[in-house]
């Protein structure tokens, strides 16, 4: 049975077929709290598969949606995805502070392709 929260689900496949992993993001709306900044806070979760083995790489309740953005709108999965595919050297090193070690690898071989694949089907410049 499909969970009524789920406002949206993308599946990003940055690589050619067999080259690399896809990737799925899911969105929960509702019922999660606000901000101080008065933000709905919404669930998250970003998944990464190769083959048969999936990982989830984030899982959590911290993304604050812009009040100008529908929760599944184009501009709540850019804005989102933005935030998921920060790497080193984007923003302070105590952001990465808590990563766990497939959080890193991530980083490390897959964010800035998922970031360039995001923004060719998201961006504001399409």
């Amino acid at each position: 049975m499909r969970d009524p929260n789920i406002c949206r689900v993308v599946r990003f496949r940055p690589y050619r077929r067999g080259m690399g992993p896809t990737f799925t993001l899911t969105l929960w709306d509702g019922g999660y709290g606000q901000m101080a900044t008065g933000q709905d806070l919404m669930r998250y979760r970003l998944t990464m598969s190769e083959g048969k083995r999936r990982t989830v790489l984030f899982d959590g309740t911290d993304f604050g949606r812009a009040p100008s953005h529908a929760s599944d709108s184009d501009a709540c999965i850019e804005s989102i995805m933005g935030f998921l595919c920060l790497r080193p050297g984007d923003t302070d090193a105590d952001y990465f502070a808590n990563y766990t070690e497939a959080q890193r690898a991530f980083c490390e071989a897959h964010a800035a392709t998922l970031s360039c694949e995001v923004m060719a089907r998201f961006g504001e410049e399409r």
